[in-house]
């Protein structure tokens, strides 16, 4: 889980800082940066698993554009950083157990474009890189006070740079430490230092590798959605749900009883019901070559394919999936969640939305869900402590008629307007006016 978030020289982002909670909600018009963090959060994931070009292929745009502008020129240098809660124990992909002494855990990253002598882009590198326990002092996430978090007593940092400043230094924690760190030059760097921790060797590393690939994103391709799946499929929820009807099949075999034959797919159905209520079932067949396909069922004695439900339909069911799997786990980051959703039905889906996210302390076990919108109805249904209220703002330079616009993210929603920190907190009224406000895009 990601309990705080920093960004610096990433598109409308500078010493920019933000606080998450289990259920965060950023709230606020189009324009003003709600994508571009859910952007950051995309590639911090990617650089953890790949390397810093592919890293960068995946999202929209060309690289370059994702390095800060503003009147003075183009940053060449983006910072970020997070701070996570790490599950206590683990396995890692060789079926090794592991355990995380230290599950307060803060992890930086640097990329720059590189130069050549006469000015021409080499490419972007990684020129720094940095994770450390964090200190019981140093934590502000109150809300994890019921999962009781270790906090380790390690000083030494996992990675760190060296002396010089020209490498990496990577320290083995696990059982068959050795005594010196493994080394990693940053000449030309192309991958971070993290993404190449394989093994139980690293625990706290590899948790943090963990925890920042499972970072997920739901784009739903309702034409996608619709298509059997292999039976060879994986089944963990694809980004656009091309896999939907493998992974409805997974979680109905993983949890079916005598009593209780379609397992937590029943309870996919009720969620459903209550956002759509002519609803009332699900089913997934194999055909001859064990291809999964699912039908919805309705009130009135009749289902319909996947073929042909509706694209909405389609949206709320891979949603509802989603925070139903009993294997969730990690970040999921999910756009406008009222599309789709008719107005009366949007406090249920809200409050499906929140119970998912609730930590439940006798498993240890964390889901996160964070939200962009820019729906007031939405908002309505959000609790203060819920609410990122989302702008952009413009700021003259300082001995200059230039003017810098950066988005500003603000938490500490209040009733009333009164005794706060324009900076840092706001009213629910201000956040109202917030999303009156006309923009083209997130």
């Amino acid at each position: 889980m990601l309990t705080r978030i920093e960004i610096d020289g990433f598109k409308t982002f500078s010493k920019f800082s933000l606080d998450l909670r289990p259920f965060t909600a950023i709230v606020g018009p189009n324009a003003s940066g709600k994508s571009n963090l859910f952007d950051a959060l995309q590639l911090l994931a990617a650089l953890s698993e790949t390397d810093v070009h592919t890293a960068f292929q995946d999202l929209r745009g060309e690289p370059e554009e994702f390095f800060r502008h503003t009147s003075e020129g183009q940053s060449n240098v983006i910072t970020i950083a997070a701070e996570l809660f790490l599950r206590a124990t683990g396995n890692d992909d060789f079926g090794k157990k592991f355990s995380v002494p230290s599950q307060r855990l803060r992890y930086e990253v640097e990329l720059q474009i590189g130069y050549n002598d006469v000015g021409a882009p080499l490419g972007i590198f990684v020129t720094n890189e940095f994770c450390r326990s964090l200190k019981r002092s140093e934590d502000s996430a109150d809300f994890l006070a019921p999962l009781n978090p270790n906090y380790g007593r390690y000083s030494v940092p996992f990675i760190r740079k060296n002396d010089s400043g020209d490498a990496l230094l990577v320290r083995q924690d696990g059982p068959s430490k050795s005594g010196n760190p493994m080394q990693f030059s940053l000449r030309e760097a192309s991958r971070t230092a993290l993404s190449t921790i394989s093994n139980a060797d690293f625990p706290h590393l590899y948790a943090v590798r963990k925890a920042l690939g499972a970072i997920k994103f739901l784009e739903i391709n309702p034409q996608a959605a619709r298509k059997p799946s292999d039976r060879f499929e994986k089944t963990v929820l694809r980004p656009d749900a091309s896999n939907l009807a493998a992974v409805l099949n997974r979680i109905r075999e993983q949890t079916r009883r005598p009593d209780r034959p379609n397992g937590v797919l029943s309870d996919i159905a009720a969620d459903l019901a209550a956002l759509i209520p002519s609803v009332c079932g699900i089913e997934v067949q194999a055909d001859d070559r064990r291809d999964y396909a699912f039908n919805v069922k309705f009130t009135t004695d009749l289902s319909f394919s996947s073929r042909v439900i509706s694209d909405g339909t389609l949206r709320l069911l891979a949603l509802l999936t989603v925070l139903n799997d009993p294997d969730r786990k990690g970040t999921l980051c999910y756009e406008e969640p009222e599309n789709g959703v008719h107005d009366g039905r949007i406090p249920t889906l809200v409050e499906i939305i929140r119970d998912a996210t609730v930590i439940r302390s006798a498993s240890g076990q964390t889901f996160q869900v964070i939200l962009n919108t820019h729906s007031p109805k939405v908002m309505e249904e959000l609790r203060d402590e819920e609410i990122v209220a989302a702008d952009l703002i413009s700021q003259v330079v300082p001995g200059s008629e230039r003017v810098n616009t950066r988005t500003r993210m603000r938490t500490g929603v209040t009733a009333v307007s009164d005794l706060f920190e324009p900076e840092k907190h706001l009213s629910r009224s201000e956040v109202d006016r917030l999303l009156q406000r006309p923009g083209d895009s997130g």
